[in-house]
């Protein structure tokens, strides 16, 4: 009997040892697909290209209750157009607001040059040669590049922060926001303005 009681001891203890091992074995696979919009794009005859080098991803940092700001640089290429005194480049905002499709809530993407806040109103000065003024640019800015024949390449770079948030159109805090993703885009407008006596182009050939 002792035998029959010890083999079936054993024989509960195989057979637990082999679902404890079938149940370890288990294998859990997850897959996601990432898309991009894609777009090329290639200008070197316009007068002004402003070309973004990277996009932007802001994420919720829970101990700090905001999300994280990026810094957005940006290429700036111009043509030089010869006979030029002064040469002004200003930017403002076009549109700032991050939605989504799951609520109404929206998130209000700030723009930062060196400090100074963009907004969609008021054009913030990047370079004005009458007044001294380059903020780094100073490529651009450069007496015979501005004011000469051949383009000319410069790099910026604008601090991007989720600046505010709103839910049904009032302002709310991040850290009542369901959790999820917001899309959007975020646009600025450059403006370059060349004053002085140009000599006109002359005509194609016929």
């Amino acid at each position: 009997m002792l035998n029959k009681k010890m083999a079936s001891i054993l024989l509960s203890t195989v057979i637990a040892a082999s679902l404890t091992s079938a149940a370890n074995a288990e294998t859990r696979t997850a897959q996601a697909t990432a898309t991009w919009q894609a777009t090329a794009i290639k200008d070197t005859t316009s007068m002004l290209v402003v070309t973004p080098l990277k996009s932007l991803t802001f994420n919720y940092a829970e101990g700090q209750k905001s999300f994280n700001q990026q810094n957005g640089a940006f290429d700036i290429a111009i043509q030089g157009q010869s006979g030029a005194t002064d040469f002004k480049l200003a930017s403002k905002i076009v549109s700032n607001t991050l939605a989504r499709t799951t609520d109404d809530s929206k998130l209000t993407v700030g723009v930062k040059w060196n400090g100074t806040d963009l907004t969609k109103n008021t054009d913030t000065v990047l370079i004005d040669t009458s007044t001294g003024i380059t903020s780094g640019l100073d490529n651009l800015a450069a007496d015979g590049i501005y004011n000469g024949s051949e383009r000319a390449t410069d790099r910026g770079e604008f601090t991007f922060v989720i600046a505010s948030a709103e839910t049904a159109g009032a302002a709310t805090d991040f850290k009542s926001l369901t959790d999820g993703t917001w899309d959007g885009d975020v646009k600025v407008q450059f403006t370059a303005t060349w004053d002085g006596t140009f000599t006109p182009a002359p005509a194609p050939d016929a």
